[in-house]
C-alpha cells in the first residue's frame, strides 16, 4: 500500500476539466476540498507546489470565441482567464491562512540553465516564507502546452526541477484504465492500480483528451516516463472527491506509477 507519509516533496497538477466546471466557471467545491488537503499536507511539513491548468477554459466565460480556437485566440483566452484562476486560488487558500505566489513558466524554461536556476530560487524562497507556489504554463508567450499536454509535461518537468519525490495528477477520471469502455462505464476492474514500467501496452491505453483539457491520458503517461527517469513516483486520481489527496492514504481509486 502506498502512503503519502513516505513522500516529502510533492507537485500537485490539476487539470482544466477538474478546476473548471462544464459551464466554464470555477469549480469552487473542488478548490475548497483541495485547499483543505493542501493545508493537511503542510501541517505534516510536506513541501508542496501546485501546477494549475484552467486559464483558457475560464477565459471563454467572458470572451466569445469558438471552441476550436486559433493559437492567438487561445493565448488571449489564457491572458484573461489567468486572473480569475488566481483569484479563486487565493480565495480558498486564504481560508487556511496559506498565501500564494503565482509563477508562469514554459517547459523550455525548466531546461535552460539561467531560467531554471531563477525558477528554482523563486520556488525555494516562496516555500521558505510559507507561500504556496501556484504555477501555470505561460500561455501568452508559449505554445507547447496549448497544443498538447494541459500542463502534464510542465508538471513533470517542474517535478524534475524541484527534485520532487511524488507528482500527484488530479484528473476527471480515477486513473489509467485498460480500455475506453472501462472509462465510460467506470469499471473498477478495468482500473490499472500500479504501473512499474512504461511499455507500448501501457501507452496504448492512453485515450483521447477531454473537452476542457488537451492532455488526456496520453500526456500523463509521458509525464510518468519523465518522472521515472528522475526518481520521482507519480499517481493519477480523480479530483472529484471530498478528499482528493488525503484519500489516497485510504486506498482511494488511483493509478500509481512506481518504478521497481
Amino acid at each position: 500500500m502506498h502512503n503519502l507519509n513516505s513522500y516529502n516533496r510533492m507537485v500537485i497538477k490539476i487539470g482544466s476539466a477538474v478546476v473548471v466546471d462544464p459551464r466554464g466557471k470555477i469549480n469552487h467545491l473542488f478548490l475548497a476540498n483541495l485547499a483543505s488537503d493542501i493545508a493537511w499536507l503542510k501541517k505534516k511539513q510536506k513541501e508542496v507546489i501546485v501546477v494549475s491548468s484552467g486559464a483558457i477554459a475560464l477565459g471563454r466565460k467572458n470572451i466569445a470565441l469558438p471552441m476550436a480556437s486559433s493559437l492567438a485566440e487561445s493565448q488571449a483566452l489564457a491572458a484573461h482567464g489567468q486572473i480569475e484562476l488566481m483569484i479563486a486560488w487565493k480565495k480558498h487558500l486564504n481560508k487556511h491562512s496559506i498565501h500564494v505566489g503565482q509563477m508562469l513558466l514554459t517547459p523550455r524554461e525548466t531546461e535552460l540553465k539561467i531560467s531554471s536556476d531563477n525558477a528554482k530560487q523563486t520556488i525555494a524562497k516562496l516555500l521558505e516564507v510559507g507561500c504556496l507556489p501556484v504555477i501555470n504554463e505561460n500561455d501568452s508567450t508559449a505554445t507547447d502546452e496549448i497544443k498538447f499536454g494541459d500542463n502534464d509535461l510542465l508538471a513533470a518537468k517542474i517535478s524534475k526541477l524541484f527534485k520532487a519525490d511524488l507528482l500527484i495528477v488530479l484528473s476527471s477520471v480515477d486513473g489509467l484504465y485498460s480500455s475506453e469502455s472501462d472509462v465510460k462505464n467506470n469499471n473498477a476492474l478495468g482500473l490499472i492500480r500500479e504501473v512499474s514500467k512504461i511499455t507500448p501496452k501501457i501507452k496504448s491505453m492512453g485515450g483521447q483528451a477531454s473537452g476542457s483539457g488537451k492532455g488526456g491520458m496520453i500526456s500523463k503517461i509521458e509525464a510518468a516516463d519523465i518522472c521515472f527517469k528522475n526518481k520521482c513516483d507519480m499517481v493519477i486520481t480523480s479530483g472529484n472527491k471530498k478528499k482528493p489527496i488525503s484519500g489516497l492514504n485510504a486506498r482511494a481509486r488511483a493509478t500509481w506509477f512506481v518504478k521497481k
